[in-house]
């Protein structure tokens, strides 16, 4: 028998629904989802899952969000995927553990970015992803991930990404590496007291502003 706590896909797409009718933020806050699967389709409101429990995966994969996305302080208990998504407002993940990898591929972000003391186990990746403000990763911790024998490196990938405003990443950790290649930045980018066990890689990042790299550590700079 379902427990009628936990909020099932039906549940979901009838608070979607009422939101949308009524031109309102959709409200998960608190409450605890079995999983979270948007993909593929036109949402017309913004989702606020503050302080909210997902005992499975995230998906909005190919999905359009015409307003915020509101983690914060959020238990994701697996990963979350955000790959070829447009949202119109900000992405909020501030506070918020996730227990898998965090994946936003080729997604486009017209607001800001804001992951300020995340928790990941497994890799940050905004490989290809395009933000039209600033992206704040100050305070994040991303950890390696073991399954059943297989490593999966904690490593922060902006491969190729679009920040048309600054990027944060001071007083992180990162287990991995933090691979920057062909990324632009529109304006500073602050990595002071930043922790990478790996590589920061900066090879052919274009940055418009000032790069401050005071008090950070890493194995090996890549230019």
């Amino acid at each position: 028998m379902a427990d009628k706590n936990i909020l099932s896909q039906i549940d979901i797409e009838e608070e979607i629904r009422k939101a949308e009718f009524e031109g309102r933020e959709t409200n998960f806050r608190g409450k605890v989802l079995s999983s979270l699967s948007l993909s593929e389709r036109t949402i017309d409101t913004g989702l606020d899952l503050s302080g909210a429990v997902i005992l499975g995966s995230v998906s909005f994969e190919g999905t359009t969000i015409k307003g915020n996305l509101n983690f914060n302080q959020a238990i994701i208990r697996e990963s979350f995927y955000f790959g070829s998504a447009v949202l119109n407002g900000d992405l909020n993940l501030k506070g918020t553990v996730v227990k898998g990898v965090i994946n936003l591929v080729g997604a486009k972000i017209k607001g800001n970015l804001n992951f300020e003391e995340l928790k990941v186990t497994g890799f940050l990746s905004l490989a290809k992803t395009q933000v039209g403000r600033d992206v704040n990763l100050q305070g994040i911790k991303v950890n390696d991930s073991y399954h059943s024998g297989l490593i999966v490196k904690g490593d922060v990938y902006l491969r190729e990404a679009v920040i048309n405003g600054s990027f944060q990443l001071n007083n992180s950790f990162v287990e991995g590496s933090l691979d920057m290649l062909r990324a632009f930045i529109g304006s500073d980018v602050d990595l002071t007291g930043v922790n990478i066990q790996e590589f920061l890689v900066l090879k052919e990042t274009d940055i418009k502003g000032e790069l401050n790299l005071t008090k950070a550590k890493y194995k090996e700079l890549v230019k």
